[in-house]
């Protein structure tokens, strides 16, 4: 156990415990507990009425009497009692990850306030020899494939669309009108608009292209489909909707030629066909290696997490899938949909929807402290400009309180330091030092 003061003579003996837990005895002296019983005087006689006194004129010793000295001293330590603890927290370098236990002594006046608080702190980062960690690292090749297909896509941006009196083939537009819904509820389109819609597998949803080839002018055709696991609305992935579709007319692309006369649609990129698939080219590999770097920071970061050795405290966890369902949340209202209705959608519970998102908590927890603890180890330091300027980037032209810009300097900070600490381990796993 270790002892130290601060200059307000606050006394503060950290006791480490198993389980990333740790005590804290926090005693302030009987002259502090006086100043907070005297400011909670003068709170209490602004509620109190008292005969022949305007509220918050009565003196002390008459609100004292009239409300009791339970009262009084309990309203002086629920005041005193997060300021001593945040003081303790400074004062003995704690970093809490869940909120207090909390043990309060008796007190009294011309007595010292005493009492004990318990909490989960940051587990410590066991990160062995990390300076040995090695990844492959990618290198992606362009291939002349990949420029014939920008080279096709330049031709079916600029091709034009011919009506034709035959069924529907792929490659085709359809000038349709396409709704789907899920039972009562229209998800998209809208019967009294028609557009045109490329039969395309790559760019539909599976199985709608099938479904629509073969259609002619004039036809309507109704069908079911289950949305892919990815699609871009969590609630309706695997979910079955059905789909209606009348055919105003099919219509056939007729592509440019590819020839140099290709080039007058993307002058900017090239004057022939030379060019452009020179320039086509370069900006495929600018992509690939965009790919590269963002699979070999992936592959080094998975690296790292799974070579560090934390045990993370339960509490902890539980904030982080908090943290998680409140992000959720979020999005969901933005969407205009109540997370119940969500649950309700998906056939989960709250329950099943913690028990998900535990394991995604559990590696996001271990690679943020492998960050943390690989900056410390690599000694790495933030530019303090660099901070100030990613603060204001975060603040988004808001105007925040001190607390609101403490908290955006803080994770200014925090993001910057992890940023570069991923950079540094980069430059481990390359072999580079």
């Amino acid at each position: 156990m270790t002892a130290s003061a601060t200059p307000s003579d606050i006394s503060v003996a950290v006791e480490r415990q198993p389980g990333s837990r740790v005590q804290m005895r926090i005693e302030a002296p009987a002259s502090d507990f006086e100043v907070a019983v005297s400011a909670a005087l003068r709170r209490l006689a602004s509620r109190v009425r008292l005969p022949g006194f305007r509220p918050g004129k009565a003196p002390g010793a008459m609100v004292e009497r009239a409300v009791g000295w339970d009262a009084v001293r309990q309203e002086a330590v629920d005041a005193l009692l997060p300021v001593l603890y945040g003081r303790a927290l400074d004062e003995a370098g704690v970093q809490p990850v869940d909120d207090p236990e909390l043990d309060i002594q008796p007190v009294d006046r011309g007595e010292p306030f005493i009492f004990t608080a318990t909490v989960t702190v940051r587990p410590d980062v066991e990160l062995g020899d990390y300076a040995s960690l090695r990844v492959e690292v990618p290198s992606t090749e362009v291939t002349d494939e990949q420029v014939d297909e920008m080279i096709e896509e330049l031709r079916r941006r600029n091709s034009e669309l011919r009506d034709v009196e035959r069924p529907a083939q792929a490659g085709d537009a359809l000038r349709c009108s396409l709704v789907m819904r899920r039972g009562d509820e229209v998800l998209s389109g809208d019967e009294q608009n028609d557009r045109d819609l490329d039969i395309d597998r790559e760019r539909l949803l599976p199985g709608l292209a099938d479904a629509l080839i073969g259609m002619e002018a004039g036809q309507e055709r109704s069908f079911q489909l289950t949305l892919p696991d990815d699609f871009a609305q969590e609630e309706l992935r695997n979910v079955a909707v059905d789909v209606h579709v009348r055919v105003g007319a099919v219509r056939e692309r007729v592509l440019p030629p590819v020839d140099d006369s290709l080039a007058a649609f993307d002058e900017e990129h090239g004057t022939n066909l030379d060019e452009l698939r020179a320039d086509y080219r370069i900006r495929l590999e600018e992509v690939s290696g965009g790919k590269d770097r963002e699979a070999l920071e992936a592959a080094a970061l998975e690296r790292l997490r799974d070579h560090a050795v934390i045990e993370l405290p339960e509490s902890m966890v539980e904030r982080e899938i908090d943290r998680q369902i409140a992000d959720l949340d979020v999005r969901l209202q933005q969407m205009g949909m109540p997370v119940e209705r969500y649950l309700e959608y998906t056939g989960s519970s709250m329950e099943k929807l913690r028990g998900e998102s535990r394991e995604a908590a559990v590696q996001r927890l271990k690679l943020e402290l492998a960050l943390d603890a690989l900056g410390r180890a690599e000694g790495i330091e933030i530019d303090e400009a660099a901070v100030v300027r990613e603060e204001e980037r975060l603040a988004e032209g808001r105007k925040p309180t001190a607390e609101q810009r403490r908290r955006l300097h803080q994770r200014a900070h925090l993001d910057l330091a992890r940023r570069a600490s991923a950079d540094r381990l980069i430059e481990i796993v390359r072999g580079e030092g």
